[in-house]
């Protein structure tokens, strides 16, 4: 075997081997960012809830919107005057996978309310604010810590 012909064959496979290399590369980035659109994909999607707010639209216009999550009641103090009557647009942005029976639910021996929402949902619920002022407390017990959570826990707060 020439010389030259050593080196034109050893060239070759030099060349052959960058241009596997270089194909290789641009396919582990491509594979990389087809990964990384999934993964922000999902996240989006999954935390869509959280960020877009409550889906459908509430059946009445004057609502206080109150959302419940794993994170707490958003907003934790609802404000009424005594006797009155206050309309929640309750929204869960939980997904059923983490929440026991897959529902939040808003209880409290106060009020004589025992309520639940189904993961993701939304609904339109009354409370009558008691006569008498002061702070009356509900909370989710379906799952979060139940009672004992001190972030799953809200306030019909009653001013005169």
């Amino acid at each position: 075997m020439s010389g030259t012909s050593r080196h034109a064959r050893i060239a070759a496979e030099a060349a052959a081997r960058e241009a596997a290399e270089r194909r290789s590369r641009r396919l582990r980035g491509a594979s990389f960012g087809l990964i990384a659109i999934a993964v922000l994909g999902a996240g989006v999607y999954l935390a869509g809830g959280v960020f877009l707010g409550p889906r459908g639209t509430t059946e009445v216009v004057s609502a206080i919107p109150m959302r419940v999550s794993m994170a707490g009641f958003d907003p934790a103090v609802i404000r009424a005057k005594p006797g009155e009557t206050v309309t929640l647009d309750w929204w869960n942005t939980d997904g059923a996978i983490h929440l026991e029976g897959g529902v939040h639910t808003l209880v409290s021996d106060s009020l004589g309310v025992r309520l639940e929402l189904a993961a993701q949902s939304r609904k339109t619920i009354t409370l009558t604010a008691p006569a008498a002022p002061g702070d009356y407390d509900f909370w989710c017990d379906s799952c979060c810590g139940g009672y004992e959570s001190p972030a799953m826990h809200g306030i019909l707060r009653v001013e005169a």
